[in-house]
């Protein structure tokens, strides 16, 4: 399965939107895009992981290496997943990554939490 990416940036921050699978074939297109959204001055990213309908150990690398590229705030980079996406979830639950990552239920859930605060 392809993976879609789709990314809106506002001002210093970006909403990206991520449909199918992220794996080790698919995960570095995801990584050259938040990492491109970096360079080009964002420094706050929502990822909707919604869509998303698999994920394994490439793709938390790939979200966990460009955090490190944001600045150093628990909030540079919040994930959308909805209830519904219990793998998803508990994979998030059993790496640890759901205490490292805000995780929302809705994109206005996540930018409302992460991305009102003034960025440093």
């Amino acid at each position: 399965m392809t993976l879609e990416i789709d990314a809106i940036a506002s001002g210093n921050h970006a909403v990206v939107e991520v449909r199918g699978e992220l794996d080790a074939h698919t995960s570095p297109a995801l990584k050259e895009r938040l990492i491109q959204l970096v360079a080009d001055g964002i420094d706050r990213v929502v990822v909707d992981l919604r869509g998303v309908t698999f994920i394994e150990s490439v793709g938390l690398g790939t979200l966990v290496a460009v955090r490190k590229r944001l600045r150093p705030s628990d909030k540079s980079l919040c994930l959308v997943m909805d209830e519904s996406q219990g793998v998803l979830r508990r994979t998030f639950e059993i790496t640890g990554l759901d205490k490292v990552f805000p995780i929302h239920p809705s994109v206005q859930a996540a930018v409302e939490d992460c991305l009102q605060e003034p960025a440093a």
